[in-house]
């Protein structure tokens, strides 16, 4: 997940997600670092999150 430090918000669903990343990602561990765009183009997944529709993957749209 994106660090505070680049001013996004500290939500409801996002700090639950760090406190129980195996219910939500099914992962034992979830990091705060910042992402960048090769990181992005290179997952196999990408998952958002947020409130209303909880945790969801999205595809990375590229345009050239």
């Amino acid at each position: 997940t994106p660090s505070l430090d680049l001013d996004i918000l500290n939500g409801v669903m996002r700090q639950a997600v760090l406190q129980q990343p195996q219910t939500y990602l099914g992962a034992d561990a979830v990091i705060e670092t910042h992402i960048t765009r090769d990181m992005l183009e290179r997952a196999e997944k990408i998952r958002l999150s947020n409130a209303l529709r909880g945790v969801f993957e999205a595809d990375l749209v590229v345009k050239e």
